[in-house]
């Protein structure tokens, strides 16, 4: 992968995603009235909903919302919700002999669909989306695959990540990585004892402690948090509307861990060109963005269910 490392903004050298191109935002459009009304207001720092050009819209999260699976979460941020559930199942390893395989998948509600205009639009946008996440906050220097596998070539857990995107308001994977990170967080494996098959012909057998007490938590190096920055008529804002969004001239994810509050990538959305000379101050400003939602994540993993 590519390297960026501007002087010791990052604190360590972070990497250039390679993830495919994709629009964060269903196709929708907007008059002109409207288009100079908001660029008018960034113009003077004034957005349409009173924030500030920093300012995050209020975030709320209901944890552990679908019984059925180890760990599910609902999350709305302004217009834009989603529902995130987490499965695990024990199986034979599948590309590697001794690591585990995590998926994640996106998908869109009916809502959201019509958006897109047909169907197949909707399955592309949520398969690009699906890649873009994963490689962001589910690759292999964020999930330690390899704590994953119990029994090499035998037994490794499978784990897979469904996110439907109920409504779409801007910031979508902003608040995917958010929800993302809650997921695995709250995420307890069952302690698995594996048992040697002592004769030849028996086969391997497994003793499963299923007291929650005894879980172990979710292998994560990292914790990936998007924070992207947009910039509109020479001016920069994070946590876009929709309208924003369809407004930026260029946007940039920068990906910060939110354990060491080292950036550890960036992707950039759109095909504008975002201006290089602003990224040292952009990136410590994500920095500290994402030093907040991390705090906030921890008083919501904190709460008793």
């Amino acid at each position: 992968s590519a390297q960026f490392s501007p002087q010791s903004e990052t604190h360590g050298p972070c990497q250039l995603s390679k993830a495919p191109r994709v629009s964060m935002q269903p196709l929708k459009r907007i008059s002109d009235s409207q288009r100079q009304f908001l660029l008018d207001g960034v113009q003077q720092n004034l957005r349409s909903d009173g924030r500030g050009p920093f300012d995050y819209r209020r975030v709320t999260f209901e944890l552990n919302c679908i019984p059925s699976s180890t760990s599910s979460c609902r999350l709305r941020a302004g217009d834009t919700e989603l529902l995130l559930a987490l499965k695990c199942d024990l199986a034979k390893p599948r590309l590697q002999p001794d690591a585990g395989h995590v998926q994640v998948t996106v998908e869109c509600a009916p809502s959201v669909s019509v958006a897109l205009a047909d169907s197949s639009t909707a399955e592309d946008w949520g398969r690009r989306l699906s890649v873009l996440l994963e490689t962001l906050c589910a690759s292999d220097s964020v999930i330690d695959r390899k704590a994953l596998c119990l029994l090499p070539h035998v037994f490794a857990w499978q784990v897979h990540v469904d996110v439907l995107v109920l409504s779409s308001g801007g910031n979508l994977l902003d608040s995917l990585a958010l929800a993302l990170g809650a997921v695995l967080s709250e995420t307890l494996l069952p302690k698995v004892e594996v048992i040697e098959a002592l004769e030849e012909g028996e086969e391997v057998q497994l003793k499963v402690d299923d007291r929650p007490e005894a879980g172990l938590r979710f292998p994560m190096k990292q914790l990936p948090l998007c924070v992207t920055v947009a910039q509109i008529s020479g001016k920069f804002l994070m946590d876009v509307t929709s309208e924003e969004e369809i407004c930026a001239e260029a946007m940039l994810c920068v990906v910060v861990d939110g354990k060491t509050g080292d950036i550890i990538g960036l992707h950039k959305l759109g095909r504008g060109l975002f201006d290089v000379s602003a990224l040292p101050s952009m990136l410590e400003r994500c920095r500290g963005t994402a030093a907040v939602l991390v705090q906030q994540l921890d008083r919501e993993l904190s709460l008793p269910d």
